[in-house]
C-alpha cells in the first residue's frame, strides 16, 4: 500500500499532542486532544481525508441553516401566527414542507412562485442525499480510495424495506456541488421568511432564479450519481 502523507501527519500530530499534554501535567486527566486526533486518524484509514471531513461538516451546517430557516419561511407563507401555540410545521414531514414551499403564495408574483417550485424539487433531491450521507452505511475500500455512503441497502437477505436505497458520493466535485446547493436554498428561504415585511424580498427571490436552478441541477446530480455513471453520456 502506498504511503499516505496526510495520515502520517495526523499520527505525528497525535504523538505531539500526547507529549504536550504530559508535559503540562495532564497525565492524570483524560487526554481528549490526542483521542480526537486518534479518531481522525482512524477515519482517514477509511479514506476520509481532512478535506472530506471539512466539506461534510460545512454541508451539514449549511443544510441545517436551510432546514431551520425553511420552517420560518413556511410560517410566513401561511400567514399564521405561531405565538403561544405549537407551530404547525412541527407535525409536518420534510416532503410536506417542501410541497408547501413549492406551492408558494397567491400574494407572490408568478416569477417568485416559479422559483419556489424549482427550489422544492431541489430540496427533495438534496434531502435524499443528506439522508444517505448521515444515515447510510459507509462503503470503504481503504485509505487510498474515496468511500461512499448507502442508506437502506437490501443486505443480509432483507426484503420489504419501505424506503428506497440511496447513495451519497463524496468524490470531487460532489461535495462542492451539494454545499453550493444547500447554501443557495438557505439564501432563498431567508428571503421568503421576510417576503411580506421587506419590500425588496420578492425582487430578491425573482433574482435567485439561476442560483435555485443551479441548486436543483447540483442536487439532482448528487442524488442520482449512480444511475448517471451508468449512462454512456455522463
Amino acid at each position: 500500500m502506498s504511503s499516505n502523507p496526510a495520515f502520517e501527519r495526523t499520527c505525528a500530530d497525535n504523538l505531539a499532542a500526547e507529549a504536550s499534554w504530559a508535559n503540562k501535567g495532564g497525565s492524570a486527566m483524560y487526554n481528549y486532544p490526542a483521542k480526537s486526533l486518534d479518531i481522525q486518524a482512524r477515519l482517514m484509514t477509511l479514506g476520509l481525508n481532512h478535506n472530506h471531513l471539512m466539506l461534510m461538516g460545512a454541508f451539514i451546517t449549511a443544510y441545517g441553516l436551510f432546514e431551520t430557516t425553511l420552517e420560518r419561511a413556511l410560517w410566513t407563507l401561511s400567514e399564521r401566527s405561531i405565538e403561544g401555540v405549537r407551530p404547525f410545521t412541527e407535525t409536518m414531514n420534510t416532503e410536506a414542507q417542501f410541497k408547501m414551499l413549492g406551492a408558494g403564495s397567491s400574494k407572490l408574483s408568478d416569477k417568485s412562485n416559479a422559483v419556489l417550485r424549482v427550489a422544492a424539487h431541489a430540496a427533495e433531491d438534496l434531502n435524499e442525499y443528506r439522508n444517505s450521507l448521515v444515515h447510510g452505511y459507509i462503503l470503504s475500500f481503504g485509505p487510498d480510495s474515496v468511500p461512499s455512503f448507502m442508506k437502506n441497502p437490501h443486505w443480509h437477505g432483507a426484503t420489504g424495506r419501505k424506503k428506497a436505497v440511496g447513495d451519497a458520493y463524496i468524490n470531487e466535485p460532489i461535495q462542492d456541488l451539494v454545499l453550493i446547493a444547500a447554501w443557495n436554498l438557505f439564501a432563498l428561504v431567508r428571503e421568503v421568511e421576510r417576503v411580506f415585511s421587506d419590500p425588496n424580498a420578492q425582487q430578491a427571490i425573482e433574482g435567485m432564479k439561476d442560483d435555485v436552478a443551479r441548486a436543483k441541477s447540483y442536487a439532482g446530480e448528487a442524488r442520482h450519481l449512480r444511475s448517471l455513471m451508468n449512462h454512456e453520456k455522463y
